[in-house]
């Protein structure tokens, strides 16, 4: 794979998304970045198929190797804190999906789709085993790496992340909620559209999202200045080419997932915040249920910004 990289440091459907934008993004502007979030190694790599795909590098890197996949939206510049990843002794990983940041977009993919993007990443940093993190719309792509990849595959945690609705919609969705699973079911492209029409204003008016109302743990986080940074550029970065991989995202997310969670053989920790409105404990109910070897952790006091407050704790359980 070649390489490019540079070093150093309104409707119901609106707050639908409004409610799906509060954390799960991460991103960079064309400024400096300022310390500690400033990546090792920001790298541009071309992958078998001509596309481009982003990733940059975080923490010691001579450490054991954890993937971390941002949320929807959201970008490989999303981070927990690089200070105490390098503590941990942790090189840490975080990479664009098609249509975030600075990869390449593929139309129509599909959740069993990403393992092979990551497997040619991991090729590329000439690592044999890894542990993989997925953040709340990115727990799919986190087992679908378990499914796909077992021998590579050192550790798997799913950090505030969704759960399929095989049954349908969850019965603690709102209206709105309900509306967009069945038509993502039915109709996925009109559903992707309805999506991207109500998030516009994230590309009209990324800044917005910090005025967005949380709960008070997450607003908490975003009293740090440093993290209150890394989410501005988080949000200008992630919807640079647009909203459409966002919506893809939101869609997928509803519609059956490719595989079952019966099949993943890997221990699975599953870390949820009590206090969490974007995605509900409920959803780390259900899939404490399904996968046949998991252990679950629930932090009454976090929210939705859980893989940040308790950070050192996720690695620490991961013992990568």
């Amino acid at each position: 794979m070649r390489e490019k990289r540079s070093g150093g440091p309104g409707s119901g459907f609106g707050r639908l998304s409004r409610r799906w934008l509060l954390f799960g993004v991460g991103a960079r502007d064309r400024g400096r970045v300022h310390s500690p979030y400033a990546p090792a190694a920001d790298v541009e790599c071309t992958l078998r198929d001509g596309r481009r795909l982003a990733y940059a590098v975080w923490g010691d890197p001579d450490g054991v190797t954890v993937f971390v996949f941002h949320g929807a939206p959201g970008s490989r510049l999303f981070v927990p804190d690089p200070v105490t990843t390098a503590e941990a002794g942790v090189r840490l990983v975080t990479v664009d999906r098609p249509g975030y940041g600075a990869s390449d977009p593929q139309t129509g993919r599909s959740i069993l789709d990403w393992p092979n993007d990551l497997l040619q990443v991991a090729d590329r940093l000439d690592v044999a085993r890894f542990a993989v993190v997925g953040h709340s719309s990115a727990g799919p792509y986190a087992l679908a790496c378990a499914l796909r990849m077992r021998e590579r595959i050192s550790g798997v945690a799913l950090v505030s992340s969704v759960a399929p609705n095989d049954d349908g919609p969850p019965r603690d969705s709102d209206d709105d909620g309900q509306v967009l699973t069945e038509l993502a079911r039915k109709a996925p492209e009109r559903a992707q559209a309805r999506i991207a029409e109500a998030a516009a204003w994230l590309v009209e008016d990324p800044d917005r999202f910090l005025n967005l109302p949380r709960p008070e743990p997450d607003g908490l986080l975003l009293t740090d200045p440093s993290i209150r940074s890394m989410y501005l550029r988080a949000v200008r970065e992630s919807v640079k080419q647009g909203i459409d991989a966002y919506a893809w995202d939101c869609v997928i997310e509803r519609r059956p997932w490719d595989f079952a969670l019966a099949d993943i053989r890997a221990d699975v920790a599953i870390w949820h915040g009590g206090q969490d409105v974007t995605v509900p404990p409920s959803a780390a109910a259900v899939l404490a249920e399904a996968l046949p070897h998991n252990h679950l952790r629930l932090v009454p006091e976090a929210a939705h910004g859980l893989i940040l407050s308790s950070w050192s704790d996720i690695l620490d359980d991961l013992n990568p």
